[in-house]
């Protein structure tokens, strides 16, 4: 299992960051992900592996000027 936002989500063998958003409801609006406290943005998330057990949080672009 792995925790998205405080949800228990089933984890799966070669699972990616892009593969969960897939999976997910309204994820479009994800551009950087943190994983056990690391961070990863977009052009990563094909090839960044998720492992079982991990924590995960989905965060939005933030822009302003």
């Amino acid at each position: 299992m792995i925790e998205v936002d405080e949800k228990q989500i089933e984890w799966s063998e070669n699972m990616t960051i892009a593969s969960l958003l897939e999976t997910l409801d309204n994820s479009e609006f994800c551009s950087v992900v943190r994983i056990n406290g690391k961070l990863f943005s977009s052009p990563l998330f094909a090839e960044t592996m998720i492992s079982d057990n991990s924590k995960i949080q989905l965060l939005p672009l933030v822009a302003g000027g």
